[in-house]
């Protein structure tokens, strides 16, 4: 039993500095996709906030020039 003592407690060294490495790594890379999952919704805010305002913008336009033309313009 002597003999198989240092083999067996530098497995279980190297057993818990594996384990404790991948759940180090497993927190730092769920920390960068939720950064990323923010970015991402905040980016799809931004894009639809634009595409409401240029929508809106394009509605005005059309119902200008509907009023110009004294109705609607088809080709």
């Amino acid at each position: 039993m002597q003999q198989w003592m240092p083999a067996v407690l530098s497995l279980f060294g190297t057993l818990m500095v594996v384990v404790v490495t991948a759940w180090l790594n497993t927190k730092a890379l769920s920390s960068q996709i939720d950064t990323l999952r923010a970015e991402v919704k905040l980016s799809l805010s931004e894009f639809r906030l634009e595409m409401h305002v240029d929508l809106t913008d394009l509605k005005h336009r059309v119902e200008r020039l509907e009023e110009q033309r004294g109705g609607l313009v088809r080709p």
